[in-house]
């Protein structure tokens, strides 16, 4: 689902788009805990995890990943 597809929470004002999303938020959370992870999850987790420990200065800084992510958002 898409915002384009809820016109209807498109046009709120800013302050309750922001109250919705806490909602969301709220409900979200309490269903996390029943969130499972699925094995092909695991599997590309794990492969993540042994590439990292092969060679941990692949792994991007806190500030390059925000330059990183910044430069994509522009």
């Amino acid at each position: 689902m898409k915002l384009a597809e809820l016109p209807e929470v498109q046009n709120l004002p800013v302050r309750e788009k922001l109250a919705l999303v806490d909602e969301l938020w709220l409900a979200l959370t309490q269903e996390l805990e029943s969130l499972e992870v699925s094995d092909d999850e695991k599997t590309l987790l794990d492969e993540r995890w042994e590439a990292f420990l092969k060679d941990p200065d692949s792994a991007l800084s806190i500030d390059q990943f925000r330059r990183k992510f910044n430069e994509r958002r522009a």
